[in-house]
């Protein structure tokens, strides 16, 4: 078994199956890890999985009431032929870390102990930044020495090269020794740049900027580090206790904002925590807004106050005065079980790889997408090959990285089809678009189901109830053909009774959320059409030009005067004229338009609403507050932002608050969307009974 797949098999045994004897391979087991990570920066796990491993080899100790700790030899040994190992002044420990709000508490809860007290505490909190430990070392105000991690004690020597990254200073105005200690990093953006110009030159990749970063700093020649845009953030100090006493620094807040006056980019940090309660409010803060050019994996917290570090002194794999607060993994390594072709709703063929089942933010993810064939090829990976994967949040997952040095003899390579695997027919190469694709775009069966699932999301006709399974089961049972019979399906409700799991309360949900969608705006209509390079932004554009729905069955407007119009091309224009010449989508327009009541929006308004006022409130779905107040403008209505006598109409919908309280109460007009769209379609009065609404 090798030390990837014995990684898989300690991550997935539980604790009360370890025996005593697992005790020493696991211990080399991280220690491998651990060599990998700092030396080689080609790790074949990922930081949680390390973590986990790290956790289960602690909670193994206490288990089996071990003495000799194998957890205080888990370590980097520092194997490098181009750099001099340099000694530390001072070990160089980790943090400890935890992934979850109770454990916050309990380092809180053991400070307090220690301290002998029950007192609100203050704390710093900062960026953990995923790169690469590096101290600086200053004598007389000048840079004389850059020294990694290494395994904590002695790290290398690469002064030589640090000098070309550019935030570092050379000087400082300090004249005393000065032991900087922070993390070389590469921008996220920097990262992707460099891996495509090492795909160009058909170079291995790099799986993370952490790894980029690494390997640019044990780079032989110093100009290339020059031209890979590192960065240096400095967070510590070797000599923390004794720069803040001789400089009168009582705080670390302090001292970190001194170093910044020395000329050194910092790790941007919070505003001052008073308790710990104070930090986890701002941390589910962070969370919710973060958004960086760097890789971060979590939040350091230290105690402001550093005169009682001494007082709580170290473990010796961490301080207890400082923990990691790490997020839920974004990383995990997995295995390609084997790949699939899909077909999408433009013929393009995408291949998606079928993964060994892995948590990834709580959920589990057994699929992700390859994209195309040339991310297969810069990517190198093959079926049953061993990768790192990535999710971030609600973010597809994505697979980042092959893990190389897993590789057997059974890995296969990703053989493109040669026919589509829905109607057989010959699989064409585009050029220009780098895609292969099915060229029988109107009677290939999955990019006919494709392009109905598009024309109901969201975005487009918006049907509830209407998703992926129903269009497949209603393709199969010869319900509909195609996007245009949707509307024809509340006078089939006999047939749909008839289908497995089908009762009368979802049928009628069905028909309700189908007639529902009988009035749809221009844009959210022009982008269910699927016309190929037309999106959403570029819908709002075409429908300035659209007058009536016969605009679009004698669809006559030039290249010409399409391009003129933002977000619309000559790619862009000449789909757009090729998708109304083609006669199966006029059919499908004549379907659509038979059911649809088209709504343009009218550049001036006249009769009995020119000039009326109206308000908005709730949540509406697929409209966004901003498309509203637009509808509302383009027809010469007027807008305003609060409800009052003078109001004449407000625009209500799901989770409407106040603002509908009080127009009941004045006897201001509630209107739904239908009643609104009503509106703009007929340009007269509409029958008006008034509601206490309840949206």
């Amino acid at each position: 078994m090798n030390e990837l797949s014995l990684s898989k098999h300690y991550l997935d045994l539980p604790l009360t199956e370890f025996k005593r004897t697992d005790l020493q391979p696991l211990s080399k087991l991280l220690a491998y890890h651990s060599h990998l990570y700092y030396n080689d920066q080609s790790p074949v796990i990922a930081d949680f999985e390390y973590d986990m491993l790290f956790k289960k080899l602690q909670e193994l100790e206490k288990m089996f009431q071990i003495n000799e700790q194998q957890t205080l030899k888990v370590g980097s040994e520092v194997v490098s032929s181009s750099f001099e190992k340099v000694p530390h002044s001072r070990p160089m420990i980790s943090l400890d870390n935890t992934y979850n709000d109770g454990d916050l508490r309990d380092f809180d809860g053991r400070i307090q102990r220690i301290l002998g007290g029950n007192q609100v505490l203050s704390y710093m909190m900062e960026y953990k930044f995923d790169g690469l430990w590096v101290e600086l070392i200053y004598r007389s105000g000048k840079l004389i020495q850059a020294i990694t991690r290494g395994n904590g004690v002695e790290g290398e020597d690469i002064t030589q090269n640090i000098l070309w990254v550019k935030n570092i200073p050379h000087s400082i105005p300090y004249i005393e020794t000065l032991e900087v200690r922070g993390e070389v990093v590469m921008p996220k953006s920097s990262f992707e740049k460099l891996n495509q110009e090492l795909s160009l030159k058909k170079e291995k990749l790099f799986s993370n900027p952490r790894n980029a970063a690494s390997g640019s700093l044990r780079l032989k020649n110093s100009e290339i580090t020059a031209q890979r845009n590192l960065k240096y953030f400095a967070y510590d100090l070797a000599n923390m206790e004794d720069f803040s006493q001789e400089n009168h620094r009582e705080s670390y807040q302090a001292v970190i904002l001194q170093l910044e006056s020395f000329w050194f980019e910092i790790s941007s940090f919070f505003p001052l925590c008073k308790g710990i309660e104070s930090v986890i409010k701002h941390i589910e803060q962070f969370k919710k807004s973060q958004s960086l050019d760097f890789d971060i994996d979590g939040l350091v917290i230290k105690l402001n106050e550093i005169w009682l570090w001494n007082d709580l002194g170290y473990t010796a794999h961490h301080p207890r005065y400082a923990i990691a607060y790490k997020f839920p993994a974004e990383i995990l390594t997995t295995q390609i079980l084997s790949v699939e072709h899909q077909i999408g709703k433009t013929g393009s063929l995408t291949p998606v790889a079928n993964l060994a089942p892995v948590n990834i933010w709580w959920v589990i993810v057994k699929r992700a997408t390859l994209h195309n064939y040339e991310e297969i090829q810069n990517l190198w990976v093959k079926v049953l090959d061993f990768i790192f994967i990535k999710r971030a949040g609600e973010v597809i997952p994505k697979i980042i990285a092959n893990i190389k040095e897993s590789r057997t003899w059974v890995e296969y390579e990703i053989q493109i089809p040669t026919h589509c695997p829905s109607c057989g027919s010959e699989i064409k190469k585009d050029e220009e678009r780098v895609r292969y694709y099915c060229p029988n775009t109107y009677g290939c069966p999955e990019q006919i189901k494709q392009r109905i699932i598009a024309s109901v999301s969201k975005d487009a006709l918006n049907i509830d109830g209407l998703g992926k399974e129903q269009v497949e089961l209603f393709l199969e049972q010869w319900l509909i053909e195609d996007v245009g019979d949707i509307f024809t399906l509340p006078e089939k409700k006999i047939l749909l009774l008839w289908l497995e799991g089908y009762k009368e309360k979802s049928v009628q949900n069905l028909i309700d959320s189908i007639n529902k969608a009988k009035i749809q705006d221009s844009v959210s209509f022009l982008v269910s059409l699927n016309i190929p390079w037309i999106w959403k932004q570029s819908a709002k554009e075409l429908a300035k030009v659209i007058q009536s729905p016969q605009d679009l069955l004698g669809f006559s407007l030039s290249r010409e005067s399409l391009e003129i119009l933002p977000e619309i091309g000559n790619i862009t224009s000449q789909s757009i004229i090729e998708y109304f010449q083609e006669p199966y989508n006029q059919r499908v327009l004549e379907k659509l338009l038979g059911s649809i009541v088209f709504v343009v929006p009218k550049n001036t308004a006249s009769g009995i609403f020119s000039g009326k006022s109206f308000c908005v409130t709730g949540s509406f779905e697929k409209y966004s507050r901003d498309d509203l107040v637009a509808l509302i403008e383009q027809n010469s209505w007027t807008f305003v932002s609060s409800v009052s006598k003078k109001t004449d109409y407000l625009l209500a919908w799901e989770k409407a608050g106040s603002k509908l309280e009080k127009a009941n109460s004045l006897g201001v007009k509630v209107l739904d969307l239908e009643a609104f769209f009503e509106m703009i379609v007929q340009g007269e009065p509409i029958q008006w009974q008034q509601q206490e609404l309840s949206l």
